[in-house]
């Protein structure tokens, strides 16, 4: 199995409802999204999937969210936009864009601080 991995980031603010510390309160954070595609299948080139188009498609997903205040934004006008949903609508998104029958999206990660992630995979 191959794994091919791409590292992109983005801006956005959210604030935590129904949460009782800081995080209640609007606040923003530098987003590090990280895509993992996995493969068995090479194609004539060696190339399981280009590692410019797991970008492309991932920036698409990040446009809807980039400089925006996730709370006001579908879905998380109604999901609480915690780390954790957020790295699973960023495996749906892609995947949708992605998955094949040789290639799929496999995990997710977003870094919310330097220090820390959450990982989403099916």
């Amino acid at each position: 199995m191959f794994v091919l991995k791409i590292v992109t980031d983005f801006a956005s603010a959210h604030s935590l409802r129904n949460y009782s510390g800081d995080c209640s309160r609007l606040h923003g954070h530098n987003w590090q999204v990280e895509v993992s595609i996995e493969s068995k299948v090479l194609d004539a080139t060696g190339i399981a999937i280009d590692f410019s188009s797991i970008k492309e498609q991932t920036k698409k997903v990040i446009k809807r969210v980039d400089h925006q205040y996730l709370n006001e934004i579908t879905p998380f006008d109604e999901l609480n936009p915690t780390a954790e949903n957020i790295a699973k609508y960023f495996y749906q998104e892609v995947s949708t864009l992605i998955d094949n029958q040789d290639v799929r999206v496999c995990e997710v990660i977003i870094w919310e601080t330097p220090r820390s992630s959450v990982a989403y995979s099916e």
